[in-house]
């Protein structure tokens, strides 16, 4: 399956050398990529883009006053019903459906963002004509 052309990817992580690899899985894959270092780079991003991020993998700990788990609040007042991808140094579970892997590869971070954004994508194309993000998190 092809991934939504007017979505993209945001990933955060504060280790340039991880995110560059992982962006280059997810381009390799059909992705478009968008990366970023910081927290406050990745709500600027969030906040002023003109496409919708449409999925977002970040690191729960990230340098400055922006961690990863106030960049998924921010995610989720756009897409309430959609899983943020973060890495944690512990096991947490998220209120809201959020995955948190403990301190992943890249190799399984692009898995995971795969399996979550084909599902994703097999949920809208058997839904009814009409279905949208907004009614799903209803």
């Amino acid at each position: 399956m092809s991934p939504i052309i007017e979505e993209c990817i945001l990933i955060v992580d504060s280790n340039p050398d991880f995110c560059e690899r992982l962006a280059q899985e997810c381009r390799v894959a059909n992705y478009t990529v968008l990366t970023a270092h910081t927290g406050e780079r990745a709500l600027l991003i969030l906040t002023h883009r003109q496409h919708r991020i449409g999925w977002l993998y970040c690191r729960a700990a990230l340098p400055g006053l922006i961690d990863g788990w106030i960049l998924a609040d921010q995610y989720h007042d756009v897409y309430p019903s959609r899983p943020v991808i973060v890495a944690a140094h512990t096991t947490y579970l998220s209120a809201r459906g959020d995955i948190v892997l403990n301190e992943p590869t890249v190799t399984v971070v692009s898995e995971t963002i795969r399996h979550v954004i084909e599902g994703a994508e097999a949920t809208r194309a058997a839904a009814p004509l009409g279905f949208s993000e907004h009614r799903r998190a209803a």
